[in-house]
């Protein structure tokens, strides 16, 4: 156990190849959403349009899930004493078959080719099943979890979120490619798909991971107790009957839970907010900041999804999108893996018994600041394409460019993490 990080055991972390793959692999999926808004001007004109389609899956099932599945085979051990079965093995054959899945649904989807949309769906949801089951393995191995942190319970509950996002994902890929008949409205299972996927499984997993890395990274106190306790199981039982309204259309109970939901979400951002405002940092770093950002975003997001529920204008929820995918999730996971690398860079020489350069030598802050400064300015752009479409290329230029430098930032630690070892 890591005495400075009491309920952290560091000695059961997978070899630093199983996460590092994914978080490589990731940036490369942002830089072809950019490079599609720079050769698809009208890409932002609904979220029904074939790139807009496109473009969410890059962000979602593409550098989202790489990271965060690539996360979790480090944070489940760790926080959970969740091993992983063979754990390179595990990573190796998930990380191919969702790379491929990945790419694969995002061509189908921008293409109109159902073959794609098919294939993609099915290498998904293969690659998640073995990564779900592995989960399930390690976590009905691991101990009773100890001490006040609810981020094992949390994990658990993201993981199921992740497995019927799975399920309904494969059910709208076969009704897309296949023509299959599915048992309620296609634009219901698309509601369900997306706000299981954003919420279900990436909300709960940011706020279960935000309950040990907010603190440990960013030098503020813990989230409330009663916060921890209640958030995440508040969260499921409002989405499960949230789900139960619209499948019965039962309109009174919708807009009950869609008020109780953005609630909530708003009550993680602003705690996470308050929190970074007692933050015993003397000055913020740019991960920091962008954190920030990200929270800041994911509000503006809500009232976003406030305007689109009162106003039909297709603007109102491509702006919830932008806001959503890249300014919160992008946001907040290039903040976290300023972080998460260089400190399993850092802590993998010291397990090897090699004396470890710093953290910050491993990856100096001027590069994070830089490209950081990019990503917003690659938000602003984003959001004045929703609303003035020519800008479109330019805003794709600025994505293309802030993924491109992340790559570079991450392999700059990985080479010094190199260099260290081999020296």
């Amino acid at each position: 156990m890591s005495s400075a990080n009491p309920g952290l055991a560091y000695e059961d972390t997978p070899p630093l190849s199983a996460p590092l793959r994914f978080f490589l692999t990731a940036p490369l999926f942002g830089l072809a959403a950019g490079l599609l808004l720079i050769f698809d001007g009208a890409v932002l004109g609904s979220r029904w349009t074939p790139g807009a389609l496109a473009i969410v899956h890059l962000f979602a099932a593409g550098f989202m899930l790489q990271v965060m599945l690539g996360a979790l085979l480090q944070i489940l051990p760790v926080v959970a004493g969740a091993a992983f079965p063979a754990p390179l093995r595990v990573a190796g054959v998930t990380h191919v078959l969702l790379g491929l899945g990945a790419a694969s649904l995002a061509f189908g989807l921008g293409s109109g080719m159902p073959l794609a949309i098919v294939s993609g769906g099915t290498l998904l949801a293969t690659g998640l099943c073995i990564f779900l089951a592995a989960s399930l393995v390690g976590l009905a191995r691991a101990a009773p979890a100890q001490g006040a942190s609810r981020t094992p319970r949390d994990l658990r509950f993201a993981l199921a979120a992740l497995a019927l996002t799975t399920a309904l994902g494969i059910g709208l890929a076969l009704a897309l490619g296949r023509g299959f008949a599915l048992p309620v409205g296609l634009p219901t299972l698309v509601d369900l798909h997306a706000v299981w996927a954003w919420l279900g499984w990436g909300g709960l997993l940011l706020a279960a991971t935000s309950w040990v890395v907010v603190p440990m990274f960013q030098i503020t106190p813990a989230y409330p107790t009663t916060f921890t306790r209640f958030w995440a199981p508040a969260t499921v039982a409002a989405l499960l009957l949230w789900s139960l309204g619209l499948l019965g259309d039962i309109a009174w109970l919708k807009l009950t839970l869609s008020t109780v939901l953005l609630a909530l979400t708003g009550g993680f951002a602003l705690q996470t907010l308050r929190l970074q405002g007692n933050s015993r940092r003397s000055t913020p770093d740019a991960s920091f900041r962008a954190f920030r950002l990200a929270m800041v975003c994911l509000l503006a997001s809500l009232l976003a999804l406030l305007a689109s529920m009162v106003h039909d204008a297709a603007q109102w929820p491509v702006l919830a999108g932008v806001l959503v995918l890249h300014g919160t999730f992008a946001g907040a996971i290039s903040a976290m893996l300023y972080k998460i690398v260089p400190f399993l860079a850092w802590l993998n020489l010291t397990q090897a018994g090699i004396r470890a350069p710093n953290m910050k030598k491993l990856l100096p802050d001027p590069p994070i600041r830089n490209q950081l400064r990019l990503h917003a300015a690659a938000l602003a752009a984003l959001l004045v394409a929703v609303l003035v479409p020519l800008t479109t290329p330019f805003a794709g230029l600025l994505v293309a460019a802030e993924f491109t430098w992340l790559l570079m930032n991450l392999l700059r630690a990985v080479r010094a993490w190199h260099q260290a070892a081999t020296a």
